[in-house]
């Protein structure tokens, strides 16, 4: 019997999380609607999916209750994501501001 009450209460768990995956996109839909400047609602946009993505690491893919052992691939993951994300970033960066690439779909220029 203690069983069923275990599983009752997992079941709970991943309801509630639903409901906050539920209330955190209905945010960020929110958040899109509101009359702010667009990098605010970008870094808040982010914010909000962070959160979300945390959320599902922790719960659905169980790392809550993983040994340390898994977090270090995690770790290495996240890092050499955030690397290509910043070396992305900086590349694109290295442009004047203003620039238009339009002379590679350009025919005449050719």
């Amino acid at each position: 019997m203690t069983g069923d009450r275990d599983h009752a209460v997992e079941v709970k768990g991943y309801i509630g999380v639903f409901g906050a995956l539920m209330a955190l996109t209905a945010m960020t839909v929110a958040v899109s609607y509101l009359d702010l400047p667009v990098v605010p609602t970008v870094l808040i946009g982010l914010a909000i999916a962070s959160f979300k993505a945390g959320l599902v690491v922790l719960f659905f893919m169980h790392l809550r209750s993983e040994r340390a052992m898994v977090y270090w691939p995690l770790a290495l993951t996240v890092f050499l994501f955030v690397g290509l994300l910043v070396s992305l970033i900086w590349s694109e960066g290295d442009h004047l501001f203003g620039t238009r690439f339009t002379h590679a779909f350009d025919p005449e220029v050719r």
